[in-house]
């Protein structure tokens, strides 16, 4: 077992141009084109990230699909393929060395396949009206056109989400190895920023057609995504890196295996860092079905888009105010405060079992409870990737998060069923009243107060290895060894 050096364990207090990140140097100028192309990056990635789980429930919702359906293809498949593909993805673009780097040829060639999918969930339900009537002779009485819809729905989006897995695993990566790491705090304030002005902007103008003009919204997202994101990519330049380090020569796969288990599970730190995170993902599993929860309450679609427009705007005010709590009292503090405070609010959503209120009056509590959490969820949010950063080995971010990304997976792809049959088994209940869907707020509360004990032992773990002043990494060399 080795010690890391901590990638943020020391920042001068004053700038020193030009930057150094790698084999990388940065003059101001250098700086403000690789940040306008990295956040105009952001903004398409983010809007292709806000349409298809937004907009997908209500289109399968529309076909008459089950909650339960709906929870597997937009969490529990989804996470299925990312649970098997990320670790993969990840160690393979750690140990790639290209004429283009080793992220970015992967964003190159997964993009155009994102964008084109995207575009034809746009064309879903014309796809499915034109393969039920060639085949229809061919299929049994009970099924439906729109059954043969949600077919093509399914088959596209798995397609989507395989391409899409390439994307939302290495873009993340991509910061640690371009952008310099006295400028990281400022640069993540601003991904902050103009991600929440993506959300927004769909929010307000483009949500509140969801139900009605989907396959526009697909559309325009994928010809957004595709364009922007593959101009940034061939915009951007990596540097080089040292060769990874050798693997052992006819290896049997299993021992790949065992060294990647060992590396990534082998100490407790890591282990509680990736189920607190995991454990507060399990209790965001009912999240696809938000707006079912907000429209039996009376609201209309477009009035649930204003006031998650209205919320990510107020967010982007408290966004740099977090970095900095983050950068003063470190981001393992923060995030356990921020789950605490909004586990402390959750039950006031609990309030619509109890009372039926006028719809103005349900109006501005949805919209009150809904202000109250940004600054939680700002907080919550600045913590969450610098948390990682600083806790896991630099040298093999992309293997160590593929390893959290493969807890997290299972977390969703678990708590994508039950969530669907919980709802479900409601729908039944109260035969087919929507009513049943304000009990959504219930699901969260017991798995968010496992997480915060999770954090709790991961705060005093990292105290045990040194904490603010003396924290490092602890990595073991499987993979250069025999297993």
């Amino acid at each position: 077992m080795r010690t890391e050096a901590s990638p943020v364990s020391s920042q001068p207090k004053h700038l020193q141009w030009p930057l150094k990140t790698g084999t990388l140097t940065y003059t101001k100028a250098a700086v403000f084109t690789l940040f306008t192309w990295l956040l105009w990056g952001d903004f398409s990635f983010t809007l292709m990230e806000a349409v298809w789980p937004s907009v997908l429930p209500l289109k399968l919702n529309s076909l008459g699909a089950s909650n339960t359906i709906i929870s597997l293809l937009v969490t529990t498949i989804p996470s299925a393929m990312n649970f098997v593909l990320n670790p993969v993805i990840s160690t393979i673009s750690d140990r790639h060395r290209g004429k283009r780097g080793r992220r970015i040829p992967f964003l190159l060639f997964a993009t155009p396949f994102v964008a084109g999918f995207l575009i034809f969930l746009g064309f879903s339900k014309q796809l499915g009206a034109g393969l039920f009537a060639a085949i229809s002779g061919l299929l049994p009485d009970w099924m439906t056109e729109n059954m043969v819809v949600i077919g093509i729905i399914c088959v596209l989006v798995i397609s989507f989400r395989f391409f899409e897995l390439f994307i939302n695993t290495i873009y993340w990566y991509l910061f640690n190895d371009v952008v310099p790491q006295p400028l990281m705090g400022r640069f993540l304030a601003l991904f902050r920023v103009v991600g929440a002005l993506a959300g927004a902007l769909y929010n307000f103008f483009v949500y509140k057609y969801a139900a009605t003009h989907s396959g526009e919204i697909f559309v325009g997202a994928g010809v957004i995504y595709g364009v922007v994101f593959l101009l940034m990519c061939l915009n951007i330049r990596e540097g080089t890196y040292p060769p990874p380090e050798p693997i052992q020569p006819r290896t049997p796969w299993f021992r790949f295996v065992v060294g990647f288990l060992r590396e990534c599970f082998g100490h407790r730190v890591y282990v509680l860092l990736y189920f607190s995170v995991a454990a507060w993902v399990f209790s965001s599993a009912g999240n696809p079905f938000h707006i079912f929860f907000a429209t039996s309450l009376g609201l209309t679609i477009e009035q649930v888009g204003f006031v998650s427009g209205i919320s990510i705007l107020a967010g982007i005010a408290f966004a740099i105010p977090a970095g900095f709590l983050v950068d003063r009292f470190h981001p393992i503090r923060v995030m356990l405060a921020a789950k605490i405070g909004l586990v402390l609010i959750a039950p006031f959503n609990l309030i619509f079992l109890f009372r039926d209120f006028p719809p103005h009056q349900t109006f501005w509590i949805y919209m009150a409870l809904n202000m109250v959490v940004i600054p939680l969820g700002a907080v919550y949010t600045a913590a969450g990737l610098p948390m990682a950063m600083r806790t896991l080995p630099r040298d093999r971010y992309g293997q160590f998060s593929s390893a959290s990304a493969m807890v997290v997976a299972l977390a969703i792809m678990a708590g994508g069923i039950l969530v669907g049959l919980y709802l479900d088994t409601l729908k039944t209940l109260f035969q087919g009243n929507p009513y049943y869907y304000r009990f959504l707020p219930c699901w969260p509360l017991v798995f968010c107060c496992v997480s915060i004990v999770l954090n709790v032992l991961l705060y005093r773990e990292w105290k045990r290895l040194g904490g603010d002043s003396g924290f490092k990494p602890p990595v073991s060399d499987a993979f250069a060894r025999k297993a």
